[in-house]
């Protein structure tokens, strides 16, 4: 049977060269050659990350070739930059989860950050505001925290380590501390509507569960507990390799349009309604849009921090905070210095 698979193989890539010669087939990763005769593919998860590209989409930005952009649920994201040929050219993903699948630089390689945090504490017990000089408070308290095991769990963590503060994820004992913050792992459907003293959840779901429930608010901001104005690294670009040496004037042209794209997203001349069209005209079939005319606003766009950063401008801060984030998770996020694009050691 292998011996059969290699022969229907070696047919197929000899098909596949000889359509090539002739023009039929695009021979090189995602692009044919010639004069802007291109085809990529961008994929993104739905939420904060595809607003980063939300005028891209919006005014179906081709860059002379062909790109076809695509809104996915975020719990699929790898499988479009994994296996023997992965479907993103492009591809926004969380930081630890790119540097966990391709932070070696071999197959993919870091544009740079497009999202710093959209991280908020809510309590429907206590309107005083959280910050580092009272984060002490959180002690002998109950946190639920929307995606514990991910990026939004592992980050309070690191929040309240590096202020010294124990935490206790309460699992199935229930069992709580009176010396930690107790960490329980929900739903965003849950928020509110449990006794918990604190909700961790990003946005736009803080928003709209705070107009939901008038008793909810807002009482502490992760990215300043974090370490001030700028956040964290949240959502990366990554592009493949292949396509940034074959390539690199549509990379570039990509990243002016992505740095663009930030400012045109909070212009008061962008209506919301154009936002929202632009990201759920490219979701997946059958997905429930995260953002709608209803829990979009100037202030949740603002509040998902989107700013491009180029990788050789961050690097340094990324290899801190996924420093960070592998000492409370438990396990090494590395990236090394050929996945960040641009830069030079």
């Amino acid at each position: 049977m292998k011996g059969i698979k290699k022969i229907v193989a070696a047919a197929l890539c000899g098909a596949a060269a000889i359509a090539c010669a002739f023009g039929f087939a695009a021979c090189t990763d995602g692009q044919e050659t010639g004069d802007g005769d291109f085809s990529y593919s961008v994929y993104m998860p739905d939420g904060a990350p595809a607003l980063s590209v939300a005028q891209l989409m919006a005014e179906d930005m081709q860059f002379g070739g062909e790109v076809d952009y695509n809104v996915v649920d975020a719990s699929t994201i790898q499988t479009y930059v994994t296996g023997n040929s992965p479907k993103a050219d492009i591809c926004i993903l969380p930081v630890n989860l790119a540097a966990q699948l391709l932070g070696t630089g071999e197959s993919y390689k870091m544009l740079g950050t497009v999202t710093h945090g959209n991280l908020f504490l809510l309590s429907k017990t206590d309107d005083t505001q959280i910050t580092s000089d009272n984060l002490s408070s959180l002690v002998g308290k109950s946190v639920g925290v929307v995606n514990l095991a991910a990026v939004p769990g592992l980050t309070f963590k690191v929040v309240l380590s590096a202020a010294d503060i124990s935490y206790n994820e309460v699992g199935s004992s229930g069992e709580e501390s009176k010396t930690a913050v107790n960490l329980y792992a929900i739903s965003a459907s849950e928020v509110g509507g449990t006794s918990y003293d604190y909700y961790v959840l990003p946005e736009p779901a803080a928003t709209t569960m705070t107009g939901r429930l008038q008793s909810l608010e807002f009482v502490g901001d992760l990215q300043e507990l974090y370490g001030g104005e700028d956040g964290y690294p949240q959502a990366v670009m990554v592009a493949k390799t292949t396509v940034i040496e074959e390539n690199e004037e549509f990379i570039g042209d990509f990243i002016s349009a992505v740095e663009g794209s930030a400012e045109w997203l909070a212009a008061d001349t962008t209506s919301m309604q154009t936002v929202v069209e632009a990201v759920q005209s490219h979701l997946t079939e059958g997905m429930k849009p995260t953002f709608t005319a209803e829990n979009l606003n100037a202030q949740v766009i603002e509040n998902c921090a989107i700013e491009f950063v180029a990788a050789a401008e961050c690097k340094q801060e990324v290899s801190n905070f996924l420093v960070r984030l592998s000492a409370v998770a438990g396990r090494a996020f590395i990236a090394e210095d050929d996945f960040f694009y641009g830069y030079i050691s």
